[in-house]
This record gives structure tokens, C-alpha cells and sequence, in this order.
């Protein structure tokens, strides 16, 4: 797969050429919580931090560790075909022993069109520990914040499409490598925000590896600035809130998003994002209008 071809698409969306995210590079337990507040936390733009997640945690989590941790499972995964961002809500019923059989045949995964994802599950995060605690992330963080976690497992070409988070994220790359394309909240206005319903999060309307529909359909996009980081295996990315974001994954990876929020945030915003909001939709008294990334098609 070329995957540079997948990215120049992306990025002849725009007018302006992409702008690196600003880089910490940091060696092994170098980061405390004070410099990571200082250095990191703070800060209103992306910060990759280049080797931030210890090797012990990397080695945990290693391909063979997560396959370990998950053999003999028989649960249930549903996982999305290709992105339920701007598509259609694809679910696909799975096994976690299928899953990992189908994550090793990249034969199999060659002739598909678009790849079977793992990301935002409730049935995945239920098999994996506290991952906020197999990360020490209480080392980092300010003890006022609060933190809720999800993982991401897949192949390559898996695809987040399009979006912003109600929440700071913290995002660890365990192993494999994504790119990350990304526009600051000034671009909000440009980016033709969905109605589209999603937990704690803004879609855009917009599917990036569409550049000449999306001339034409949605003309102020071209002017926004993006901002590109390529992280690989223990490398970390801030994403202050707001900032949108797609996700493109150049190899098999395992990732986990900490959404983070400050004391003020979580009493003014999480009590009505995590608590009442979600429980309306999920009986479907909100959000199912104009569809959602949660439940299927119809």
C-alpha cells in the first residue's frame, strides 16, 4: 500500500503546507510531573514528546504481551469497517481469537478495501486492565485531573477521520506508526462541523482523502493550516482541546487516548458528557437524529 500517496491526498486539501507540531524529545524517566505540566500540559499546541513512554511499559505492551494478556478470550468485539466519522456506522461482530488471527494474515488484509478497526469499545477496554495505572500516568498529571482512557488496535490504513475532542488528549503509541493531520480551533469555522453524534467530540463534515470534492463542496477548508506528527513506537502526542484531528495508520499499531480534564472541566462539562448525555442517547433520546458513530446503520 502506498500510504505517501494516502497523505499528499490529505494534504492537497489545504493551501498553506503543512507546519511540523512542536517536538520534546526526552530520554528514559526523564519526564516528572512537573516538567510534563510544564513542558506539556500547558502548552495550547500539540506537543510531540519524542520517547516519552518508558521501555518497560513498551515491553509490557509489545505485540507478543498484548496476545498474551488476550489468549484464551472468547469475548465478543464490535469493530468498525473502515471510518464511522464521516461514513456510515459499519459494525462488524468479532471475537477477540479472530481478531488478533485477522490482525496477523496480512494476506487476508490486502484484498480488503478498507481494514477492520478497534477504537472507542467498551467490550475492548473491559479485557485490558487499568491502562491510566499500567502507564503510571498518576506520575505525570496534576492530582485534580480526571482521566478516561480508551485503547485503539488495528492494522494498517485504519482510518479516525476528521475531528476535535471536548477533552485535552494524551495519546501513547505503544507500537506501529500513525500520522496525525491537524488544525488548530481557529479553524473550527472552516472545517463544516457535523451534527453527527459522537461521545465527547465534534465531527467534521469533511472526508479528507476526497481534496477535489471537498474544493467544491466545502471551499473554506482550503485556507486552514495543518499540522502534521508522525509518531512511532513510545512516542506520546498532546492534543489540546479543540484541535482537530485525523488519523491515518502506516503500520499495525496499538495506541491508547487518555481524555483529560481539570477539576473545573469535570464538574462544568464532564458530569453532562459522561453521565447525562450518553445515557439519553444510548436509550435514544438524544443524538440519534442525524445519526451517530455508536450504533449501526439503519
Amino acid at each position: 500500500m502506498d500510504h505517501t500517496r494516502v497523505i499528499d491526498s490529505v494534504l492537497a486539501n489545504f493551501n498553506s503546507p503543512p507546519q511540523s507540531c512542536d517536538i520534546l524529545r526526552v530520554s528514559e524517566g526523564a519526564l516528572t510531573r512537573k516538567s510534563f505540566t510544564r513542558d506539556v500540559i500547558k502548552s495550547r499546541s500539540p506537543v510531540h514528546v519524542k520517547g516519552g513512554i518508558p521501555k518497560r511499559h513498551l515491553d509490557r505492551w509489545n505485540l507478543d504481551g498484548l496476545t498474551k494478556h488476550l489468549e484464551g478470550r472468547d469475548d465478543m468485539l464490535y469493530v468498525i469497517r473502515g471510518h464511522a466519522e464521516q461514513g456510515g456506522t459499519n459494525l462488524v461482530d468479532i471475537t477477540v481469537g479472530d481478531y488478533l488471527a485477522y490482525l496477523a494474515d496480512s494476506e487476508r488484509r490486502a484484498a480488503e478495501e478498507e481494514p477492520l478497526y478497534v477504537t472507542i469499545s467498551k467490550e475492548f477496554m473491559q479485557l485490558l486492565p487499568k491502562m491510566e495505572r499500567e502507564f503510571e500516568l498518576d506520575k505525570l498529571l496534576p492530582r485534580t485531573y480526571s482521566c478516561d482512557t480508551f485503547a485503539f488496535l488495528g492494522p494498517d490504513r485504519t482510518v479516525t477521520g476528521l475531528h476535535a475532542d471536548t477533552y485535552h488528549s494524551l495519546f501513547y503509541q505503544v507500537w506501529g506508526r500513525k500520522i496525525f493531520v491537524l488544525l488548530p480551533p481557529s479553524s473550527t469555522p472552516d472545517v463544516y462541523v457535523s451534527r453527527k453524534y459522537e461521545w465527547s467530540t465534534r465531527l467534521s463534515e469533511v472526508n479528507l482523502e476526497a481534496p477535489d470534492h471537498n474544493r467544491q463542496q466545502f471551499p473554506r477548508l482550503q485556507h486552514c493550516t495543518p499540522f502534521v506528527a508522525e509518531v512511532s513506537t513510545g512516542d506520546m502526542l498532546w492534543i489540546p482541546v479543540g484541535w482537530f484531528h485525523y488519523v491515518y495508520a502506516l503500520e499495525p499499531s496499538f495506541s491508547v487516548s487518555f481524555f483529560l480534564a481539570d477539576f473545573v472541566r469535570t464538574i462544568s462539562y464532564a458530569i453532562w458528557e459522561n453521565w447525562i448525555k450518553s445515557r439519553l442517547h444510548q436509550v435514544g433520546l438524544y443524538g440519534r437524529r442525524h445519526g451517530c458513530t455508536c450504533h449501526p446503520m439503519v
